[in-house]
C-alpha cells in the first residue's frame, strides 16, 4: 500500500453488511428477470422483508463505498499516489498483457511474462489487497442492493413522495447511489491492472485464482459501458422509479422556478403576513420543501437515463426531464466527480434506435441551458442573498421565530446550498469561445457569492446557538398538539392490520411522553418508516393515498421530531458546504476575489467558517481520509485567516504612507517649496499658472459628498475588511481554534517592522530620526484608529515592535533601528569624523561639517540636540545603551591598539617620565620617540606621537558624540519620566564614592555623566584577560606620559588653528581632553589603586612643561600662533576633569597664557 492513499481499510467492507445469506445470489443481468419470474412463486412476509432498515443500512454502505471509490479514482490518477507496481518498468509487459488479456489471465501458463510478478509477490499482494478487497466489497453491495431492489418490485411496492416521503427517496437514493457507484467504477484508472496483478500473485501463491475473482472481472468488463449495463440491471425495475418520479412531479414544478416566480409568492418572507408570524409554518407535503432541488435533478436525469425506453413515454416525466435539462450543463455524481448531462445522454440516445427526435429535443434543451440557466440561476441568488439578510436581521432581533418559523430556515438554507453547488460545478465547465473568454467567465463567476455564504453560515450558527428554542417549542408542540391530534386520526383509520395498528398507537402514546431532554428519536422516526414500507406493498388493505390526512400528519409530526433531537443532522442536510474541501482551486479564487472587491471583503470570514464544515465529508467506511480532509481544512482555514490579514494589513500600509505624506507636508523642509511658489506667483501675478504644490489641510475640503478621495476608498476598504475580521472572535475547524484578530495583529505587527525598515533604507543615507519618528508615529496613529474598529491589543503591537528596534537584531534575525543606526554612526559619521571631514562643536552641541570637504549630507542634520532626542525615542534606552555598548567598544580597542605603541617604546617613555626636568636629556627621547626631522614644518606621517595623537583623538571624538546621545536620552526622560530620573539624581548626588561605581550604570542608562565610566572598564577588562595587572597598569601610566609628551605636537599643523565660534578646530583637538580624563579615570579604576590623581597631576606636568619647553626653543611665527590653540587643550582637560583644578593647572602653567590663547582667537574670528 502506499503511503499517501487514503481509501484503503484494514477490514473488508462486506463484513458490516446485512446478513442476507438466505437470498439467492444470481450474477448479471439474469437476476432481475429470475426474480420477476418468481415473484409470485412465493409469499411475501412483511416483517421479514425489513425494508425500511435495509433501505437506510444501504444507503449508508453505499456512501461509504462511494467515499472509497473516490480515492481510490484519486490515488490511481496521481503518479505520487498509485500503487508503486503499476509505475515499474520490469512489470510494464507482464501489465500490458493482463489488460488486453482481462479477466482470463493464467499466471502459471507463461513462466516467462510473470516471473518478475512471482519474484515480489508477497509484496505485492500486500500492496493491492486493500485495493482489491474495496472492490469485491463493491461487488456484494451491488449484489445486495439489486437484490433489495428486486424484491421490492416483487412485492409492487407503490411510491410516492407526498405521502411516502421516507421510503420513496430513501428508494430513489439507492437506485442513484447504484447508478453513481457504476459510473464511478468505470472512471478508475488502471482497475484491471490492480485486479489482474493481485489475482496473478495470488494465484502464483496459492495455485488458484481469488474466490471472487470470476465475478469480480465480469463485473468489470460489463461496466466498462456502465450506461448499457445499468440499463439491462435497472430497466425491468422501471415500474418503482417510475412511481417515485411521477410522484415528484408537482414538488419538482414548484420548486424549480425563477426568482421572479418567488417574489411574486412572497417566498420565504416573515413579513409578508405580520398576522401569521407567530403561527408554525407547515405544508402539506413539509420534508418536501427543504428536499435538495440538486436530489431531485440526480432522480430525474440518473433515473430516465436507465430507463429511459419506458420513462419517457409519461408526459410527467417528460416534463420533468426536459426542466431539468433546461436547469444545467452537469449533475453531481459524488463530490467534485460531476456528470456531463447533455454529452452524456446524446451518447446514450445515439446507440438506440428511433431516438433521432429525442437526440434533437436534447441539442435544443441544451441550446436552452446555455442561454437561460446562467440568468435563471444569477437572480436566484440574488433574491436569495436579500432574503436571508432579511431572515437573519428578523431572527437576530426575536430569536423566538427560530420556533414557528424554523421550516423558512431549512428552505432557504436548501435553496442557497443548491445555488452555490450549482455555481461550483459549472465555473470549469461552461464552455467558452476563444474570443470571448474573459466575458464569459465573468458571466459565470458570482463576485457577489461571499455573501450570500456569509448569510448561510450566518443563519446556521443562529440555529446552533438558539437551539435551544428550537427544541423547548417542538417539544411542546408535539406533546400538546401533535400526539392529540394524530389519536384522534389513528382511532378513526380503517382497514389497518394488527401490526400496523399496534405501531401506530404505540407511536402515539410515545409521542405524549417526548421532552425537549429527549436524547434520540430515532425509533419513533423508524417506526414511521416501517409503517410506510408495510401499507406500500399491493397486498396491504391500507394505503397512504387514502387517508392523506393520516400520511400529512405523520409527516409533520416527524419533522417536529426531528426539530427535537436532529438539528444537527437537518444542517448538514440542507446547508453542508463540505463541497468546497473538493473544489479547493475554486474557494481559492473566491476567496481572493472576495478581497479585492471591498463591497464583498467583509464577507471573507465565511471561507474560514467553511472549512468547518468539511468533517461532514468523512464517512466511517473510510477512516483513513480523515487526517488528510481535516489538515485540508485546517491549511484553508488558515490560509483564509492569513490572506485576510494581509490584505487588512496592506491596506493599512497604504493608509499609512498616505499619512506619512501628510506629515511630510507639515515638515520644515516643506517650507522652501512654499516659500519659492509663492514668490513665484507674487512675481507673475497677471499669468494663470496653476500651483503644483498642494497646502497642509487642503485634502480635507470636499466639494461633492459623492467624490471619493483616496483616503476615503482605503478607510472603507479597512472598515469592511476589519468587519470581517470582528464578525467571528474564534474559528473552531476539527478541534482547532484560529483567532482572526490574532492573525491581524500578526500580521500588522510584520507590516510595522517592514514599514519601518523600508523608510529607513529610503535612500543612500538612513532617514533623519525626527523624520522616521515623524513617520512612524503617522503609522501609530493609523493603527491606533484601527483600534477602535478592531479593538486590537495596540499597546502590545507597538511594544512588541519597538522593542525588537531597542535589539541589535529582531526575532526574525534582521538589522533593526539600533544596529542600522548604529553602523551608520560608527562606520560613517564617526569615520569621517577622524579624517576631518566632520567637525564637533561644543557650542552646536553637534557634528557639524568641516567646510573643507565636500559631503553627501549633513553631519549636522543627524546629531543635534533634536536629531538625537528623535534618537533617542526611537531606540529607547535599550536602543541607546547598545549603541553606547558598541562605541565604546572602539574606544576600548583604540585604547589596546594605544598600549601596543606604548610597549614599543617603553623605555623611552620611562626614561622620559623620570627625567622631564633634564632639557638635554628629553630633547633626545622627544626626538626619539618622535622621529623627528630637522625641518620642523614638515610633520611625519606615521610617526609614534602622530599616532597616539590620532588615535586619542578618535578617542575623544566618539566619546563626544557618545555625551551629545547621553544628553539627548537625559532631555527624553526628564520629560517623559520625571519622577523616575528624579530618584535617580538623588541617588546620584548623595551616594559616596563605591556606590557611585555601583550606580554608574544606572547613572549612564538615563544619561546622568558619572566621574568613572564602568562601560569602559568593562570593555577595558574583557580586551585585556590576558595582560598581567602589574604590566597593564604600567603601561597605562607609560600611555599618559606618551600622550603628554606628544601634545606639543599639535602645534605643528595648521589644522589645530582653534575657531572661537564653533569652540572646535578643524583636528577635533577639543576632544582630547575628554578623552585624556576618561581614559585616565577608566584604566586607574580597573586597577584600583586610588591613585588617578596622582596620575592626572603628573599627566598636567608633563604636559605644561613640554608646551612651555617648546615656546622656549622655537621661533617660527607660525608655531607660535598653532602653540595658541593647543592652550585651550589644558584649560578644558581641567573643565573636563574632576581631579583637576584651575590652581593646580595654575602651579603648572601660567593661566595667563591660556587666557591669552582664548583672546588671540577671538581676534583672529574678528578679523575673518
Amino acid at each position: 500500500m502506499c503511503s499517501s492513499c487514503c481509501f484503503c481499510s484494514e477490514v473488508r467492507c462486506s463484513a458490516v453488511f446485512l446478513d442476507v445469506s438466505r437470498f439467492d445470489i444470481i450474477p448479471g443481468s439474469q437476476r432481475s428477470e429470475k426474480y420477476r419470474v418468481k415473484k409470485m412463486a412465493y409469499k411475501i412476509d412483511v416483517t421479514q422483508m425489513k425494508i425500511a432498515e435495509k433501505l437506510i443500512i444501504l444507503n449508508d454502505r453505499a456512501v461509504g463505498m462511494l467515499t472509497r471509490l473516490y480515492n481510490i479514482k484519486k490515488a490511481c490518477g496521481d503518479p505520487k499516489s498509485k500503487p508503486q507496481f503499476l509505475s515499474e518498468k520490469s512489470l510494464e509487459s507482464c501489465i500490458k498483457h493482463i489488460v488486453r488479456k482481462f479477466p482470463v489471465v493464467d499466471a502459471r501458463s507463461s513462466n516467462t511474462l510473470f516471473h518478475q510478478v512471482s519474484l515480489i509477490k508477497q509484496e505485492i499482494l500486500k500492496s493491492l489487497s486493500l485495493y482489491y478487497c474495496t472492490f469485491a466489497d463493491l461487488l456484494d453491495l451491488k449484489d445486495h442492493i439489486l437484490q433489495l431492489l428486486t424484491t421490492m418490485d416483487a412485492a409492487q411496492f407503490k411510491l410516492d413522495i407526498t405521502t411516502s416521503y421516507d421510503l420513496t427517496a430513501g428508494y430513489m437514493n439507492l437506485v442513484i447511489n447504484l447508478v453513481c457507484l457504476m459510473v464511478l467504477l468505470s472512471r478508475v484508472d488502471d482497475r484491471k491492472a490492480v485486479l489482474g496483478l493481485f489475482n496473478a500473485a495470488y494465484e502464483l501463491s496459492n495455485g488458484q485464482s481469488e474466490p471472487t475473482f470470476p465475478r469480480l472481472g465480469q463485473m468489470i468488463v460489463e461496466y466498462d459501458n456502465p450506461w448499457k449495463k445499468l440499463a439491462e440491471d435497472l430497466g425491468p425495475l422501471n415500474r418503482l422509479i417510475q412511481g417515485s418520479l411521477t410522484s415528484l412531479g408537482t414538488v419538482y414544478v414548484r420548486r424549480n422556478i425563477t426568482a421572479d416566480a418567488w417574489r411574486n409568492a412572497q417566498m420565504l418572507s416573515l413579513i409578508a403576513s405580520p398576522q401569521q408570524i407567530l403561527y408554525a409554518a407547515q405544508t402539506d407535503t413539509i420534508a418536501c420543501e427543504y428536499l435538495s432541488l440538486d436530489v431531485m435533478d440526480r432522480w430525474i436525469i440518473l433515473g430516465v437515463l436507465v430507463c429511459h425506453n419506458t420513462l419517457l413515454n409519461d408526459s410527467v416525466i417528460a416534463n420533468l426531464w426536459q426542466r431539468a435539462l433546461q436547469t444545467g450543463l452537469a449533475i453531481r455524481l459524488f463530490r467534485d466527480e460531476i456528470l456531463i448531462v447533455h454529452q452524456t445522454v446524446q451518447s446514450v440516445f445515439e446507440n438506440a434506435k428511433n431516438y433521432s427526435k429525442k437526440l434533437q429535443e436534447v441539442k435544443d434543451h441544451y441550446s436552452v441551458a446555455l442561454q437561460t440557466s446562467l440568468t435563471v440561476h444569477r437572480d436566484r441568488r440574488r433574491f436569495l442573498r436579500g432574503t436571508l439578510r432579511e431572515l437573519c436581521l428578523l431572527i437576530k432581533d426575536q430569536v423566538g421565530l427560530l420556533g414557528p418559523k424554523i421550516l423558512f430556515v431549512w428552505m432557504a438554507l436548501s435553496f442557497s446550498r443548491d445555488e452555490v453547488t450549482w455555481l461550483l460545478r459549472h465555473v470549469d465547465i461552461w464552455p467558452v469561445s476563444g474570443s470571448k473568454k474573459t466575458k464569459h467567465a465573468d458571466e459565470v463567476a458570482d463576485k457577489q457569492l461571499p455573501e450570500l455564504l456569509y448569510y448561510i453560515l450566518e443563519l446556521r450558527s443562529l440555529v446552533q446557538q438558539h437551539d435551544g428554542v428550537i427544541k423547548r417549542y417542538y417539544s411542546q408542540y408535539v406533546t400538546g398538539y401533535d400526539a392529540l391530534i394524530l389519536t384522534d386520526i389513528v382511532q378513526s383509520l380503517e382497514n389497518l392490520g394488527e401490526k400496523e395498528s399496534v405501531l401506530l398507537s404505540d407511536f402515539c402514546a410515545d409521542l405524549s411522553h417526548i421532552s425537549q431532554d429527549s436524547i434520540d428519536l430515532r425509533s419513533l422516526r423508524l417506526d414511521w418508516f416501517r409503517f410506510q414500507a408495510y401499507v406500500s406493498m399491493s397486498r396491504s388493505s391500507f394505503t397512504l393515498n387514502h387517508d392523506r390526512r393520516l400520511a400529512v400528519t405523520m409527516n409533520t409530526t416527524v419533522f417536529h421530531l426531528k426539530m427535537i433531537d436532529l438539528i444537527d443532522e437537518m444542517l448538514r442536510e440542507t446547508s453542508d458546504l463540505s463541497i468546497y474541501c473538493f473544489y479547493a482551486q475554486q474557494f481559492e479564487t473566491q476567496l481572493h476575489q472576495c478581497l479585492q472587491l471591498p463591497s464583498q471583503s467583509r464577507y471573507t470570514i465565511s471561507f474560514a467558517h467553511i472549512c468547518s464544515n468539511f468533517r461532514s465529508a468523512l464517512h466511517d467506511l473510510c477512516p483513513e481520509e480523515k487526517a488528510h480532509i481535516v489538515d485540508r481544512s485546517l491549511k484553508l482555514c488558515n490560509l483564509v485567516l492569513d490572506e485576510l490579514a494581509k490584505e487588512t494589513a496592506s491596506v493599512a500600509a497604504r493608509l499609512c504612507e498616505y499619512e506619512v505624506q501628510l506629515t511630510e507636508q507639515l515638515s520644515p523642509n516643506n517650507c522652501a517649496k512654499l516659500i519659492e511658489e509663492h514668490d513665484k506667483q507674487k512675481s507673475n501675478k497677471n499669468s494663470n499658472t496653476a500651483r503644483s504644490l498642494v497646502m497642509p489641510g487642503e485634502e480635507s475640503f470636499r466639494c461633492s459628498r459623492d467624490t471619493l478621495t483616496l483616503a476615503d476608498k482605503l478607510q472603507t476598504a479597512l472598515h469592511e475588511l476589519c468587519s470581517a475580521v470582528t464578525s467571528s472572535r474564534q474559528v473552531v475547524v476539527s478541534d482547532h481554534i484560529f483567532a482572526p484578530r490574532e492573525y491581524l495583529a500578526q500580521q500588522l505587527e510584520s507590516q510595522l517592522t517592514q514599514s519601518i525598515q523600508t523608510l529607513i533604507s529610503s535612500s543612500e543615507h538612513p532617514m533623519r530620526p525626527c523624520q522616521l519618528l515623524a513617520s512612524i508615529n503617522a503609522h501609530m496613529i493609523v493603527l491606533q484608529n484601527l483600534d477602535t474598529i478592531v479593538t486590537l491589543d495596540v499597546t502590545r503591537l507597538f511594544n512588541s515592535v519597538l522593542l525588537q528596534q531597542t535589539q541589535y537584531q529582531d526575532y526574525h534575525g534582521n538589522d533593526t533601528l539600533t544596529s542600522i543606526y548604529t553602523k551608520w554612526y560608527l562606520e560613517v559619521v564617526l569615520r569621517r569624523m577622524s579624517t576631518g571631514q566632520i567637525l564637533f562643536s561644543p557650542h552646536f552641541a553637534a557634528l557639524i561639517a568641516n567646510p573643507d570637504y565636500q559631503q553627501t549630507f549633513s553631519p549636522d542634520q543627524y546629531t543635534d540636540n533634536r536629531e538625537l532626542r528623535a534618537l533617542s525615542l526611537l531606540l529607547g534606552p535599550y536602543g541607546v545603551k547598545t549603541m553606547s555598548e558598541k562605541l565604546i567598544w572602539h574606544v576600548a580597542s583604540q585604547i589596546t591598539e594605544l598600549n601596543k605603541i606604548v610597549n614599543d617604546h617603553r623605555d623611552a617613555l620611562i626614561l622620559a617620565r623620570s627625567c622631564f626636568d633634564k632639557p638635554e636629556k628629553m630633547r633626545e627621547l622627544l626626538l626619539q620617540l618622535s622621529r623627528d626631522i630637522k625641518d620642523k614644518k614638515q610633520v611625519p606621517i606615521n610617526g609614534p606621537m602622530e599616532s597616539v595623537l590620532q588615535r586619542v583623538t578618535i578617542i575623544g571624538e566618539i566619546l563626544s558624540f557618545r555625551s551629545l546621545l547621553h544628553a539627548a536620552l537625559h532631555d527624553v526622560l526628564k520629560r517623559r519620566l520625571p519622577f523616575l530620573l528624579s530618584v535617580v539624581n538623588d541617588l546620584h548626588d548623595t551616594s559616596n564614592e563605591h556606590n557611585l561605581l555601583v550606580l554608574s550604570e544606572l547613572c549612564m542608562a538615563v544619561g546622568i555623566n558619572t566621574d568613572v565610566d564602568v562601560a569602559l572598564v568593562h570593555a577595558i577588562r574583557a580586551q585585556t584577560k590576558q595582560t598581567e595587572p602589574d604590566e597593564h597598569y604600567t603601561l597605562s601610566c607609560l600611555l599618559l606620559v606618551f600622550i603628554a609628551l606628544s601634545l606639543p605636537r599639535l602645534a605643528l599643523t595648521q589644522n589645530s588653528q582653534y575657531s572661537a565660534s564653533l569652540l572646535a578646530s578643524k583636528n577635533n583637538l577639543q576632544c582630547i581632553a575628554l578623552a585624556v580624563s576618561t581614559v585616565a579615570n577608566a584604566l586607574f579604576c580597573l586597577h584600583g589603586r586610588n591613585d588617578v590623581t596622582e596620575r592626572m597631576k603628573e599627566f598636567l606636568a608633563l604636559a605644561s612643561n613640554g608646551l612651555l619647553r617648546t615656546s622656549e626653543d622655537s621661533s617660527d611665527v607660525d608655531m607660535a600662533k598653532s602653540r595658541q590653540f593647543v592652550y585651550v587643550v589644558l584649560d578644558q582637560l581641567v573643565k573636563h576633569s574632576p581631579l583637576l583644578s584651575f590652581d593646580l593647572l595654575e602651579s603648572c602653567f601660567p593661566y595667563n597664557l591660556i587666557r591669552s590663547s582664548y583672546q588671540y582667537c577671538y581676534q583672529l574670528e574678528e578679523l575673518k
